[in-house]
């Protein structure tokens, strides 16, 4: 007998996890970086296949521009140079405002592509850009397993709290299962995150700032998970792809960290000069 969706999602985890942690505690910035521009890229490709109607993203100039600016906008991270990721996101703006010109000259869809094709960016590596500012930051391995601990716990905290307690709809137009007390579930998740940390590694976070970082980043997690779920609701498909069995496709997986990292590097910088 098949194991059940739920059960196939924690064997991904089961295999998942010890990689990454092994790989996190060891790896060097750089590689960091270059597995998130792996991920970055299948995540694009799912985008492409989904929001775009590009059913071989691999045959698409659009697709490898999009990989090619979010090279660029990792790698100017990873330097820490912010100049370099102003100048991606220019040069974003201007090669599919070229791309959408021409293809307007051609009876296709002008700003209406424009607009697909450059929320790709704006969306994936812009978001996980900041995941490589964490690493590069002040302890960066910690607060970048710090990032990923609130992300994944905020989201399994969701869905039991949601599971055995949910009644109330959070916004059923977009996602039906998710529930206020999913909601309450997932921010006190986190707090217990930031309890852990604390008490563990981080004894010199305060509890004002570290519970302030749970509720942020367990209202942004959730906030990464409604958005794909709008996306997906407007093409009619429940999962973006199939990588990782019981979980879904690379966004899937993604989603809520990608809103994530950016709040927590907000407060990687206030934790630090404070």
């Amino acid at each position: 007998m098949p194991p059940s969706a739920h059960a196939r999602r924690w064997i991904t985890v089961a295999i998942v996890v010890p990689v990454l942690v092994v790989f996190f505690l060891k790896a060097p910035a750089y590689a960091v970086c270059a597995l998130a521009s792996l991920v970055t890229a299948l995540a694009l490709w799912e985008y492409h296949n989904l929001f775009c109607n590009v059913k071989a993203p691999h045959k698409d100039f659009g697709y490898w521009l999009a990989v090619g600016l979010s090279a660029l906008i990792l790698g100017s991270a990873l330097a820490g140079s912010f100049e370099g990721m102003f100048m991606a996101l220019w040069m974003t703006f201007l090669a599919f405002s070229a791309r959408a010109l021409l293809g307007y000259n051609r009876g296709k869809p002008g700003f209406e592509k424009l607009t697909v094709e450059a929320v790709a960016i704006l969306y994936i590596p812009s978001l996980m850009a900041a995941l490589i500012l964490i690493r590069t930051g002040n302890r960066g391995v910690t607060w970048l397993f710090f990032t990923l601990f609130l992300a994944f716990i905020s989201d399994t905290g969701a869905f039991y709290a949601g599971r055995f307690f949910g009644k109330h709809k959070l916004i059923p137009k977009i996602s039906p299962a998710k529930t206020v007390e999913g909601s309450l579930g997932s921010i006190a998740a986190d707090i217990v995150v930031v309890a852990a940390f604390k008490f563990l590694v981080m004894p010199e976070l305060s509890w004002p700032l570290g519970v302030a970082l749970a509720v942020c980043a367990a209202v942004a997690t959730q906030m990464g998970d409604l958005f794909e779920s709008m996306m997906k609701r407007s093409c009619g498909v429940k999962d973006s792809g199939i990588f990782f069995p019981g979980h879904g496709g690379m966004l899937d997986r993604i989603d809520g960290m990608l809103f994530t990292g950016p709040v927590v590097y907000c407060f990687q910088l206030i934790h630090t000069y404070l």
